[in-house]
């Protein structure tokens, strides 16, 4: 890095972010490509998602410092055992916690939660964004469906990352919903 010219850094790390951004809709595609081929099958193992979702979480933390929000990671236990797909769980908690950067203003909160109950693991992506209509919730997670008006932070949207999380969450045996109000966030819950 100290070998290139201070103004070909910004542009060159934003050509970075474009292509891992690219490379990440070509995976989502690909993934949707073997679900469909009934070829995507969970590689289980026994993880700490407590711990697993803290890297997550940290992964995050630039992003959370540039928009200047109050970033938070609550557990409820400080551990939690269970056999899982690392990649899937990663997958949708990326999506998920992506999402609620994309569409929560600067200065906002945004918290990952973690609980137990009834011997189930509740993951919750909870932000302080621009919400969701009640009337389009019901759409939220059908392929290609793009629900956010484009012209709300100048954000558009393939509309393949929230019908992925859906899938890869019942692959699973598991839920995911949306608790939603326009004008003051959103929270998605994973049981």
């Amino acid at each position: 890095v100290s070998d290139i010219p201070r103004d070909l850094i910004h542009p060159l790390k934003t050509m970075d972010k474009s292509t891992q951004r690219m490379l990440r809709l070509i995976n989502q595609l690909l993934e949707f490509r073997k679900m469909q081929n009934n070829k995507l099958a969970l590689s289980l193992e026994e993880t700490d998602v407590i711990a697993f979702l803290y890297e997550i979480f940290l992964s995050f933390g630039d992003v959370a410092e540039q928009k200047n929000m109050n970033f938070r990671f609550i557990p409820s236990i400080p551990s939690y055992k269970m056999f899982l797909d690392k990649g899937n769980l990663d997958k949708v908690t990326y999506n998920l916690l992506s999402n609620a950067f994309k569409y929560t203003p600067q200065g906002r909160q945004i918290k990952v939660i973690v609980q137990e109950k009834e011997n189930n693991a509740i993951i919750a992506i909870e932000d302080q964004g621009i919400g969701i209509a009640e009337n389009k919730q019901q759409s939220l997670f059908i392929r290609f469906e793009n629900l956010v008006d484009r012209n709300l932070f100048n954000q558009s949207s393939t509309g393949i990352g929230l019908s992925l999380v859906k899938e890869l969450v019942e692959m699973h045996k598991a839920v995911i919903t949306v608790d939603s109000k326009l004008g003051e966030g959103s929270c998605f819950k994973v049981d």
